[in-house]
């Protein structure tokens, strides 16, 4: 779509302010079983998002067709939102940023890495899977996800904004027997760069993982010490801090409301909103066209900043922070791009002194078991015993029940791993002084 004709015909047709994303996606994925090819697919999107202030309300409009018809029938689908827009949100069309970080991490030798030797990959994983042990009864999937976008940002004030990365990941689920018991164990390997990827680390941190869970039974029920490796901190980080939106402090739904200052987790607790890290995730501006930059949102367990759109900023008389995540119909405030600092010491040293506590490595039910109103959750659970500061037998079949607000506040060390999960989150291993547990 030519952009310039767009924004000349909705100035033609009564529109204030007008703005343009066109997102292309290309992704591949493919997956094997049994020594053949279960599914292979690759797919081509795009997706043409205006937003545009007609009387003055905003209307929103969406395409997944590009041709000579698709600015008319944006531009009238803006016409009739806004007419029938009962929104309580600013009508804002962002003029532009002082400042952009412009950096890009796209690695372009991705996509010359041919279809056979990502099958090949596949291949490999699962015969090695096979042969690692006579304990794993079945590789439920082993696949290959790759995924690539394409962002361009156009506003009718001239902002002009693009911005392209690419990632894959190789899975797998395993299953392991032993008598009755059954486990399954799911891995992940994330980068943008295919000379990373190690078979041999891959299938063995599978196989580890999945045996290690058999003979896991419930511990007794009472209040211990527990840590939660990487990936749990990262579910129940983004829980917590879904609260410093400012859509939920205005809408006094935030476990953060009324707190800006003050603590709201442990003194070892430096959480970053961190979108310009060398990562596959780098972003510079958000989509509202606003430049990102890297800050604290929460410093040494003290709340710095709630996180805004620019409808947000507005009302609470403070600069835009580049939160704003365009929905489809509505900007609303996007939370991505996450990093928990880590601490000095390794995760050994970390649990040393535990006596006797709990490792968890897997939660269930976190959209259903945990009340983000008033933080507090009940959730099952399943990871390890620590005893005497080593990792010790697996347990299942356990509840881990408490508050957000205290657990976060209860944190008394985060190890020094840096792990960057597929939600955009780099989180460690952290440590809470008790929790309870019930077997």
């Amino acid at each position: 779509m030519n952009v310039n004709k767009f924004f000349a015909l909705a100035a033609e047709k009564g529109l204030e302010a007008t703005e343009v994303v066109i997102v292309r996606s290309t992704s591949t994925e493919m997956g094997v079983y049994n020594s053949s090819v279960e599914n292979y697919t690759m797919s081509t999107t795009i997706n043409i998002y205006a937003r545009g202030i007609y009387n003055g309300q905003m209307g929103f409009a969406m395409s997944e067709k590009d041709d000579k018809t698709t600015a008319q029938y944006l531009i009238s689908q803006i016409k009739a939102a806004a007419t029938v827009s009962e929104s309580e949100d600013l009508s804002i069309i962002f003029k532009g940023s002082e400042k952009y970080r412009k950096r890009n991490f796209y690695n372009k030798e991705l996509s010359t890495i041919s279809e056979a030797t990502k099958l090949e990959k596949l291949f490999e994983i699962e015969t090695k899977l096979k042969e690692a042990s006579s304990l794993i009864t079945d590789i439920e999937i082993v696949a290959y996800n790759e995924v690539e976008t394409d962002q361009r940002f156009y506003n009718s004030y001239g902002l002009k904004l693009a911005t392209k990365q690419n990632y894959y990941y190789f899975h797998t689920s395993v299953v392991a027997k032993d008598k009755e018991d059954v486990k399954t164990s799911y891995k992940v390997f994330l980068d943008n760069d295919f000379n990373k990827f190690d078979v041999d680390k891959f299938v063995g941190d599978a196989t580890d993982s999945v045996i290690k869970k058999l003979g896991g039974k419930p511990t007794a029920t009472k209040a211990y010490p527990v840590v939660f490796n990487p990936r749990m901190t990262g579910s129940l980080l983004a829980a917590y801090l879904s609260s410093a939106s400012a859509e939920r402090v205005e809408k006094k739904t935030s476990l953060f409301a009324d707190k800006l200052g003050e603590r709201v987790a442990s003194s070892k607790v430096t959480v970053l909103d961190a979108p310009l890290t060398r990562n596959i995730f780098y972003r510079y501006f958000d989509d509202e066209g606003v430049a990102k930059s890297n800050k604290p949102i929460i410093k040494n367990g003290v709340l710095v900043t709630f996180l805004h759109n620019l409808s947000t900023a507005t009302k609470f008389g403070v600069a835009p922070t580049g939160h704003g995540r365009n929905t489809g119909g509505k900007i609303s405030v996007g939370i991505s791009n996450i990093t928990l600092k880590p601490g000095r010491n390794d995760f050994d040293t970390m649990i040393k002194n535990i006596k006797e506590g709990v490792l968890i490595t897997e939660l269930m039910g976190l959209h259903s078991g945990l009340n983000p109103t008033s933080g507090d959750f009940s959730l099952q659970a399943s990871g390890f015993m620590i005893r005497d500061g080593v990792v010790s037998e697996p347990v299942n079949l356990i509840t881990v029940a408490g508050n957000l607000i205290k657990l976060f506040k209860d944190v008394q060390a985060v190890s020094n791993e840096n792990e960057l999960l597929l939600n955009s989150y780099t989180t460690s291993s952290i440590l809470v002084k008790n929790l309870n547990i019930a077997g």
